[in-house]
């Protein structure tokens, strides 16, 4: 019924190159190397033997053209081997002809499956690619919506600790970074974020390094966490004169990121940027360009409107607290009295018989020894304590976190002080005295900040009244006494 012989003798003559197995393994073995293109498979009497084979060559994910030569098996065992990968089943006898048109028929089908599964690989491939672009392009929006909110927030506010708060904040949901360091110059800080909720040695480094680039009088600053300049920066200048940041410069194993700025001629800046894992792209760098702008111009924003705000709150003359900005010191302080207890102290000094030296000595005589007291006042406080102008030759000291024991200590130095000081002008040298007022809170008789200044005022008058030169406290069931005594004293 199969004359192989002549049906192989009739394939070669066509062009095909023929090798014969006679067991399946060594088939299974050259299947297995992507060769041949075609099997012709002859099952004289085992009929399972196809299936098997065939279930073999498709676990191997074989392409080859199978083409089965056989005796009848029935319509279903056929269709089996067609199901499994047979690309035909021919019923003996078979004529050499009816093979190789089955072959080249074989031939062609697998060659268009093949190019078919090549383009589908190709396909998916670009499908693929087409993914990771998108995917790239949200995650590139999604970080310029959010280079633009931190920006914009940036900018949006004229108080430098909150810019502070929100670029770090802003830069931490950006781009992955471990640790960040911020110092600039005037007024010296630096403050520094670490993802960690404890501080790192790494952390330590940084605050240190940064310390160490603004070593005169610079304060470490508060460390914000996740919970939630320099001698010479290299900056340059716009066509208008105006200074642009430094571009970013990344250390020599690119896990760090140094952005020096100047806010403004001698107040300069530095970012600092470190991770662990992962180098910083050249699109990060590109973020971390426009964020340094944003920054300088935040800062400078701030700054200008911190002078602003400076001028707008002292006295012209002297460079104390005007009244308005020292009574804003007395509402704070009052605030915190009534709400959690804290005692502070206000004291209204009056220089004892001042006209005399503007009649004698002239009005530019009187601003001189206003300004020397001024400036004798400011040495006299601590740091913390609120030195104003209160009106004339009258000034005002608040005392935070002081109780009266405290407060009658430096109001006497302080009188002491003026006593002996030698306030030279330019008609002379002047030598006067001070009385001075001190009101106390808490305090049972003053509810209102209006009250205090009223109580520190009645403490002033009845030392005016006792002869001045002296430091005399407010009584609380005396609060109207001084004036009292003040009129007796004028009749």
């Amino acid at each position: 019924g199969f004359h192989r012989e002549a049906c192989w003798c009739h394939i070669g003559e066509a062009g095909y190159v023929l090798h014969r197995f006679t067991e399946d393994h060594a088939l299974l073995d050259a299947a297995g190397t992507g060769f041949p293109s075609a099997i012709i498979f002859e099952i004289p009497t085992k009929r399972e033997r196809a299936v098997q084979l065939l279930n073999q060559l498709a676990e191997r994910n074989h392409d080859a053209c199978v083409i089965v030569v056989g005796p009848e098996i029935g319509a279903e065992l056929v269709a089996h081997c067609l199901r499994y990968g047979a690309f035909d089943y021919l019923t003996v006898p078979v004529a050499a002809s009816r093979l190789m048109a089955s072959l080249q028929d074989g031939l062609a089908n697998r060659q268009t499956f093949r190019t078919v599964r090549s383009l589908s690989q190709e396909l998916a491939q670009v499908n693929d690619r087409l993914a990771g672009e998108r995917n790239a392009l949200k995650h590139w929006n999604r970080n310029l919506l959010a280079l633009n909110h931190l920006t914009q927030v940036l900018t949006g506010s004229l108080d430098s600790e909150t810019i502070v708060r929100s670029l770090f904040t802003g830069l931490a949901t950006l781009i992955p970074l471990d640790i960040i360091g911020l110092a600039c110059t005037e007024p010296h800080r630096v403050t520094t974020w670490s993802r960690s909720s404890v501080f790192t040695r790494e952390e330590i480094q940084v605050r240190e390094w940064l310390l160490r680039r603004f070593p005169e009088g610079t304060k470490p600053g508060t460390s914000l966490r996740q919970s939630l300049g320099l001698a010479q920066t290299g900056a340059t200048s716009g066509e208008d004169g105006a200074l642009l940041p430094s571009f970013p410069t990344l250390g020599d194993d690119h896990h760090t990121m140094t952005i020096p700025f100047t806010i403004a001629p001698g107040k300069q800046g530095v970012l600092h940027l470190e991770r662990r894992l992962g180098t910083f792209t050249d699109a990060e760098f590109q973020v971390l360009s426009t964020v340094g702008t944003s920054l300088t111009l935040a800062l400078r924003n701030a700054d200008t409107h911190r002078q602003i705000q400076e001028l707008a709150s002292r006295d012209s003359m002297t460079g104390l607290l005007n009244r308005r900005a020292l009574e804003e010191v007395l509402v704070r302080e009052f605030k915190a009295g009534s709400r959690y207890g804290a005692s502070a102290c206000f004291l209204l000094v009056d220089l004892d018989y001042f006209k005399v030296v503007n009649d004698y000595l002239g009005h530019l005589a009187g601003d001189q020894v206003l300004m020397s007291t001024a400036a004798l006042m400011r040495r006299a406080v601590r740091e913390i304590d609120a030195v104003g102008r209160h009106g004339g030759e009258e000034f005002g000291i608040v005392l935070p976190h002081t109780d009266l024991d405290q407060a009658l200590v430096l109001a006497e130095r302080l009188r002491r002080q003026i006593e002996s000081q030698q306030f030279e002008a330019d008609q002379g040298i002047v030598r006067l005295t001070v009385s001075i007022g001190i009101a106390h809170i808490p305090d049972v008789t003053i509810h209102s900040v209006s009250d205090w200044i009223a109580a520190a005022d009645s403490g002033l008058y009845d030392a005016k009244a006792l002869g001045r030169n002296r430091v005399v406290v407010h009584a609380q069931d005396q609060v109207l006494s001084a004036e009292s005594a003040v009129l007796t004293i004028a009749a």
